[in-house]
């Protein structure tokens, strides 16, 4: 692993009323350009019916027997949705089963060994969502950024890190792989940073328009230092060849 790798910001956006505090972590010698999987909200799909009020489930066309979930539903780590979003204006609609884990608080100096952390990402904490997806539309999809949200305890919305030059091993981003087929499933890992007087409540999806997110939480769980694993490792490691010597004596 090639040391003193930087940490970059990207700038932020406002989304449903909260702050999107984003950042970019690019490998030495990379640099942020900008054309990330950011675009502009996409339109409401003209063929759908209902009123934004009803929060409707067929906020998108999905293919037949794909039931999305409920607009604003509250669920607990573990449990499925069905989401669907549509990428740009002109791509196909991408449709998954979306189950979010867990979510991990960390810290730079444990998790982010051998990054550069700029100035202005002092003063975030860190926070690991590790999810699985499914792909449940009817063609293969890939190399897209999963729009799931870090939703803080004060109503604001942080986007994930976006990972581009090389792969962050101790939570490797929230991209599908490059290619996902039909009923294939993928584990993803997204990365926030919230300001040191936020706390991340829940990971949330929303759909398009103006019905509420789909949102998971549960218990945040801490984790361990890299250090406090190594020390155990290579105790257990003198143990077992100690072990071997007494019956080789």
């Amino acid at each position: 692993m090639t040391p003193g790798r930087p940490l970059v910001s990207r700038a932020a956006a406002a989304v449903a009323g909260g702050v999107l505090a984003a950042g970019l972590l690019a490998a030495c010698g990379g640099s942020a350009d900008g054309d990330g999987n950011e675009e502009d909200e996409p339109a409401a799909d003209s063929s759908a019916t209902g009123t934004t009020s009803a929060a409707p489930t067929d906020y998108l066309p999905v293919p037949e027997g794909v039931v999305l979930t409920e607009p604003g539903a509250a669920l607990g780590f573990g449990d499925e949705a069905t989401i669907a979003w549509r990428p740009r204006q002109d791509d196909a609609v991408v449709a998954l089963d979306l189950t979010v884990d867990r979510i991990d608080r960390t810290t730079f100096d444990e998790s982010f060994e051998g990054w550069v952390v700029t100035p202005e990402m002092r003063g975030q904490v860190p926070y690991f969502v590790r999810a699985t997806a499914t792909n449940v539309g009817e063609q293969a999809v890939g190399r897209l950024l999963v729009p799931l949200y870090g939703f803080s305890a004060a109503e604001s919305m942080y986007e994930p890190l976006d990972f581009r030059e090389e792969t962050f091993e101790p939570c490797p981003g929230g991209s599908l792989p490059e290619t996902l087929k039909p009923s294939r499933s993928v584990d993803l890992c997204f990365v926030y940073l919230l300001p040191e007087d936020q706390e991340l409540a829940s990971a949330a999806f929303g759909p398009v328009g103006d019905v509420p997110p789909i949102t998971w939480s549960g218990e945040i769980t801490e984790i361990e230092k890299p250090e406090k694993k190594k020390k155990k490792d290579k105790k257990g490691n003198r143990d077992d060849q100690g072990d071997q010597g007494d019956q080789g004596g």
